[in-house]
C-alpha cells in the first residue's frame, strides 16, 4: 500500500511533532498514525505546503515480564511529629474609649490622610523632627498632668498596649511641655509676643514661632478655646492662623475639642473647632465625644480644669471615669493615628 499524504493549511511558523499531536502554528491538532516531521514553514500565509510523506511507525516487542518478584516495599517510618511553636501573641486593640468608637474620637477620612502625608512630605523636605511632637494651649494641657507620665516607666496600658510603640517612638516629647503653653492663654495670644519674652524665645517672637524653632517638631497638639469665650468671630480667624501657620511650616496640627462649657453654654468654640479641621483637612482629636461619658464630663470643681489621674494604670476604674485619665489615653490614640498613616505613607514610597 503507497504511503499516506497529507496536506497542512498553516501560517509562517514551525510545526513540531508534540507527543500524540502536532502544533500547527499556534492549534494543536491529533497527530496521524504515523511520525511525521516537516521542516520549517517559509511559505506566506495562506498557502498550501507540499505534500508530506509519513513514515509508518516501528513497531514496538514488548518487553518481557521479570522472572524473579521485586521485594515488598518497606513502609517508611514517619518522622517524629514535631511541637509547633507557640502561636505569637495577639495585642489587644480596643475599638473604643467607654464605649464610643476609636473613628468618633480620631476620625481620619481619605481627606484627612492626604492631608497629614502631603504635611509629613512637606516637614521631610523642611527638617522636621519626624520623632518630635509639641503641644499648644492653654493650662488644660500643662505638665504633669497631660501626657508627662509617658515619657517614664510607672504607666500600665492594660487592654490598651497596641500603643506602646507610639510612646517609644516619641520618647522626649510627652514630657516636654515646652513654651507654647501658658495658662490663660487665648488663640489671638498665641502671635502676640509680649507672651513669648521670657526663657528661650527671641525678642518679638511669638509662641508659635518660638516652640517650632526650639523642638522643631513634626506634629501640634492644638489645644485651645476656653478663655476665648464670647467672640466666636475672633476665635475662628485667629485658630485658622495658627493652623496655617503650622501647615506651612511643615507640622501637622492636631486639633482637639474641649469638655468645659466655661462661659460657652452652647458650644459656640468647639462648634468652630470642628468645622476647621473640616476645612483644612486636618485630624480632630475629638475629646469632648469621650468626656461626655462620664459624670461631670470629668471636670473639677472650678468648671475647667479636669480631675486628675495620676496612676496612669489603665487596668483601674479610676483610669476610665477622670478627665485626665481619659484626656491622655485618647490623645494617645489620636497621636497614634497619625502616627500610622504616616508610617504607612512612608512605607508606600
Amino acid at each position: 500500500m503507497p504511503p499516506k499524504r497529507y496536506e497542512w493549511f498553516l501560517l509562517p511558523g514551525l510545526v513540531l511533532v508534540i507527543g500524540a499531536g502536532v502544533l500547527l502554528g499556534n492549534q494543536m491538532t491529533a497527530a496521524p498514525a504515523a511520525v511525521l516531521v516537516i521542516a520549517e514553514v517559509t511559505a506566506t500565509p495562506g498557502a498550501v505546503l507540499p505534500l508530506a510523506t509519513a513514515t509508518p511507525a516501528p513497531t514496538l516487542t514488548p518487553v518481557p515480564p521479570t522472572a524473579t518478584p521485586l521485594p515488598p516495599t518497606a513502609t517508611p517510618t514517619p518522622p517524629p511529629t514535631a511541637t509547633p511553636p507557640p502561636p505569637t501573641p495577639v495585642i489587644p486593640f480596643p475599638a473604643s474609649i467607654n464605649g464610643v468608637a476609636s473613628a468618633d474620637i480620631i476620625g481620619l477620612p481619605p481627606t484627612v490622610r492626604r492631608r497629614i502625608a502631603m504635611l509629613a512630605d512637606l516637614g521631610q523636605i523642611m527638617g522636621r523632627n519626624p520623632r518630635a511632637f509639641s503641644r499648644l494651649g492653654d493650662s488644660v494641657i500643662e505638665n504633669p498632668h497631660f501626657l508627662a507620665r509617658f515619657d517614664e516607666s510607672a504607666y500600665n496600658l492594660g487592654d490598651y498596649a497596641y500603643l506602646a510603640p507610639v510612646i517609644a517612638y516619641y520618647q522626649g516629647s510627652f514630657g516636654r511641655q515646652g513654651v507654647a503653653v501658658r495658662r490663660g492663654l487665648h488663640s489671638w495670644s498665641v502671635f502676640d509676643p509680649l507672651w513669648a519674652g521670657q526663657g528661650d524665645c527671641f525678642a518679638n517672637e511669638t509662641l508659635i514661632a518660638c516652640e517650632l524653632r526650639l523642638n522643631n517638631p513634626s506634629i501640634l497638639f492644638i489645644r485651645l478655646g476656653s478663655n476665648d469665650f464670647g467672640v466666636p468671630d475672633s476665635f475662628d480667624k485667629a485658630m485658622r492662623r495658627i493652623v496655617e501657620y503650622a501647615m506651612n511650616a511643615g507640622v501637622i496640627p492636631i486639633l482637639s475639642t474641649k469638655a468645659d462649657r466655661f462661659r460657652d453654654p452652647d458650644d459656640v468654640n468647639n462648634t468652630i473647632i470642628r468645622q476647621i479641621a473640616a476645612d483644612y483637612w486636618l485630624p480632630l482629636w475629638d475629646f469632648d465625644r469621650v468626656a461626655a461619658t462620664i459624670p461631670g464630663k470629668g471636670i473639677g470643681s472650678d468648671g475647667v480644669h479636669l480631675t486628675t489621674f495620676f496612676a496612669h494604670d489603665y487596668t483601674q476604674p479610676q483610669g476610665f471615669q477622670t478627665g485626665y485619665g481619659l484626656q491622655n489615653l485618647s490623645a494617645l490614640m489620636a497621636l497614634e493615628a497619625v502616627w500610622q498613616v504616616i508610617q504607612q505613607h512612608r512605607s508606600n514610597g
